[in-house]
């Protein structure tokens, strides 16, 4: 998923590479992760942590939105008209490629035969409304715009009450728990009646999903505790991150908490906070790179194509994997994502270009002609 993320012309003292390049991971990360669900290619079975939790990569852009909306926009908090800014900000910077994807799945839907998609979840879509709402968005991947345009209404508030580190972790626990509850009820239902949908609400919903928020958001409040040359920031959270993710991985650690109310997502949250407040003071090579920063400013174009570029090929991506197969054995799916990973940057450049810097630009253009009404009247 998803957004949040860096304007293309931002103040360059104010880009965090670190950040920028946790949405270029989070970005090729999904891409991998829908390649073999999508696809239905083999992987290797020693990295079949991909297919299994490369999908949470969703919930890392939930946890840096939260993060980089707290760094961008508490500093304007009292000046002016900051929270219309915000909010013209925030609709022009996600609406426009949004929109467009409606219309192309509509598009797509006509073409086939006829619009399938009720008026009642096209009206949702629209307004942004339908992360409240069991199943109705129909954008594929589209369901954690929902979450996240939801956030962004609330987070002004959020904004003006949580303004320190201890009233954050009181939010975090209390969020934490409050979600806990939330997502142990609605799995429970889909246990008791799987039949009624093949998707859990409980892991898609608005309501289960805001502790996520609240991580990247004690996550902003650690920044400023940790000194830049703290050992904690130069080795221990870092070795912490890195030991954490390798057992998740290789030893499925997380996913033994899966049954008890899914506290393996809380598990992943806490590595992925604290994975943003190392990146955030010490970038490394690995992450703040020239290329996962590029991926990262075409994560939103990334995360809304790329289940196009996979299902619509789904025949010729299986056939490329059945003649590469005799040569790289299962491996041949790295071949095939590198492929995809290709197209699906070509694509995410033309929208990149066409919709959201054209929207991005729509949306400053707004707040310059606001800003001068004052001084016109």
């Amino acid at each position: 998923m998803s957004t949040g993320i860096i304007e293309s012309n931002i103040v360059k003292g104010r880009l965090l590479p670190g950040i920028h390049g946790l949405r270029g991971i989070a970005s090729i990360s999904i891409v991998l992760y829908h390649l073999k669900h999508l696809s239905g290619i083999d992987l290797p079975a020693f990295f079949s942590f991909i297919s299994r939790d490369f999908g949470y990569s969703v919930h890392l852009f939930f946890i840096v939105s939260a993060f980089s909306l707290m760094y961008s926009t508490e500093h304007r908090v009292g000046k002016g008209e900051w929270v219309y800014e915000y909010f013209v900000k925030r609709f022009f910077r996600i609406a426009p490629l949004f929109y467009f994807m409606i219309f192309f799945e509509l598009s797509r839907q006509l073409l086939s035969g006829k619009i399938v998609t009720g008026f009642n979840d096209i009206f949702l879509n629209f307004t942004f409304a339908f992360g409240l709402v069991p199943f109705s968005d129909f954008i594929w991947g589209g369901w954690s715009i929902g979450v996240e345009m939801i956030f962004y209404v609330v987070f002004p508030v959020l904004l003006l009450l949580i303004r320190n580190h201890k009233t954050t972790l009181a939010f975090l626990f209390a969020t934490t728990f409050v979600c806990y509850l939330i997502r142990s009820v609605l799995h429970a239902q889909h246990l008791r009646a799987p039949t009624l949908h093949r998707w859990d609400w409980s892991y898609f919903s608005f309501a289960s999903n805001f502790y996520f928020f609240a991580f990247g958001l004690y996550a902003y409040q650690l920044v400023k505790i940790f000194e830049k040359s703290s050992v904690w920031l130069k080795i221990v959270i870092p070795l912490g991150v890195t030991l954490l993710i390798a057992s998740f991985w290789i030893w499925d650690l997380a996913h033994k908490f899966y049954s008890l109310g899914r506290m393996d997502l809380m598990l992943w949250a806490t590595v992925f906070a604290l994975f943003t407040v190392w990146q955030y003071h010490n970038p490394s090579r690995a992450v703040a790179n020239k290329f996962l920063q590029f991926v990262g400013e075409r994560s939103f174009s990334i995360y809304l194509l790329h289940p196009v570029c996979i299902t619509l090929p789904k025949r010729y991506i299986q056939e490329m994997y059945s003649a590469l197969t005799p040569y790289f054995s299962e491996y041949a799916f790295f071949v095939c994502a590198l492929v995809v990973l290709g197209v699906v940057l070509v694509f995410s450049e033309i929208t990149y270009r066409l919709i959201e810097v054209p929207g991005i630009a729509i949306g400053r253009h707004l707040i310059r002609r606001h800003r001068l009404r004052p001084s016109l009247a």
